[in-house]
């Protein structure tokens, strides 16, 4: 019974973009108000993609100044900046890279910080801080304010002291999803590029837009923007888009 279900929408995303395929990696661009937009599905997980959002919009803004919203679900993610983001296919599959993904998500996501938290646990079970006597343990601040003070005069003095080297290592798997995050750029430099501009949000890319605009702020409620936007997106398919369809959508966008 899926399949029939999902035949209409299918339907309009082949008509305005194009269907995910194997071997290929769907990218849509966009220009609306907000900006340009670039919707990709990787169909990885929303964790993966959470964790591919931040680090390509970490690498983009290396490329240059700017601002980078992201969002993600289990199909894909978005990355929407006020300024124009690379159109060759060329760009992006350099952005997709693995060279430096460990360097890379450490700096994106601040986790010197989350390491330094991560060590206190390793420096008490190593015995670099003492817990206190039993029926009087120290408090996690005062254990958190120890810990830190060794892990910064080890990253100053003795960068590639073992303890710290496995306090990132913890960030990166527990907290970042590293295996998850490299098995999946591995697998998505054998993919070909598809990319798609198409003339409105798209089936596939208009649930990660609608996730996003669930955490901006409006005199109207989310409930009710999403199903504005979605009465139109809905006009504009059973005209058949291309162009002819309503472009109440494409306003509300831009």
């Amino acid at each position: 019974p899926e399949g029939p279900a999902l035949e209409p929408l299918l339907r309009v995303q082949a008509d305005w973009s194009a269907l995910p395929a194997p071997g290929r990696l769907l990218l849509e661009r966009h220009r609306t108000r907000e900006g340009y937009h670039l919707f990709a599905f990787p169909f990885l997980g929303r964790l993966a993609h959470e964790g591919l959002a931040a680090l390509l919009a970490h690498r983009l803004t290396g490329l240059e100044p700017r601002s980078v919203k992201v969002s993600a679900n289990d199909y894909g993610f978005e990355l929407c900046s006020p300024s124009p983001l690379p159109e060759l296919l060329e760009v992006w599959r350099e952005l997709f890279t693995i060279e430096g993904l460990a360097d890379d998500l450490l700096d994106c996501l601040n986790a010197t910080e989350l390491a330094r938290r991560r060590f206190r646990d390793i420096a008490r079970v190593s015995g670099l801080v003492f817990p206190g006597y039993p029926g009087r343990d120290k408090s996690a601040r005062q254990l958190q304010a120890s810990s830190g003070l060794i892990f910064d005069v080890l990253e100053r003095w003795d960068p590639e002291h073992l303890l710290l080297a496995q306090a990132r290592g913890e960030v990166l798997e527990h907290e970042l999803a590293f295996r998850r995050l490299r098995d999946g750029l591995e697998l998505i430099a054998e993919l070909e590029f598809d990319g798609q501009s198409p003339p409105r949000l798209t089936p596939l890319a208009f649930p990660i837009w609608a996730d996003r605009m669930q955490a901006s702020v409006s005199s109207e409620s989310w409930l009710e923007r999403v199903r504005r936007m979605a009465s139109e997106l809905e006009a504009a398919a059973d005209a058949r888009g291309h162009g002819r369809g309503s472009r109440g959508a494409d306003d509300e966008s831009r």
